[in-house]
C-alpha cells in the first residue's frame, strides 16, 4: 500500500484498488494503482535487495514481502506499464 501510494504523482489524484479472488489453489491479492508505472530497464531488480527507486527508503521492502510470501508456498508478482500503473499480485495457497 505504502509503495502504491508513493508511485502516484503529487498533480494527479491517486486510484488505489485492492482486490481479492480464489482459484482452484490460490488466493491472490491484488493491489492496482495509477501512480508512474516501473520502466522496464528496473522491472528485473525491483525484487533485489538495497533497491529503490525512491529518495528514501532502505529497499528492503519487496524483497522481504517476497521472500516471506515464498516461504508460505506463494508467489509475488507484477505487471507495470510506466506512465499508466502497476499491479501486484499476492498468491497465497488455500488451506483446506
Amino acid at each position: 500500500m505504502k509503495n502504491a501510494i508513493q508511485a502516484i504523482p503529487f498533480d494527479q489524484p491517486g486510484i488505489i484498488q485492492i482486490s481479492l479472488t480464489q482459484t482452484e489453489r490460490m488466493a491472490v491479492v491484488k493491489v492496482s494503482d495509477n501512480g508512474c508505472g516501473i520502466p522496464d530497464e528496473k522491472k528485473e531488480d525491483i525484487f533485489t535487495p538495497y533497491f529503490t527507486t525512491k529518495s528514501s527508503g532502505t529497499g528492503i521492502g519487496l524483497a522481504m514481502s517476497k521472500s516471506i510470501v515464498e516461504a508460505a508456498k506463494g508467489n509475488l508478482t507484477f505487471n507495470s506499464k510506466e506512465g499508466i500503473g502497476t499491479d501486484f499480485f499476492v498468491e497465497l495457497p488455500l488451506v483446506k
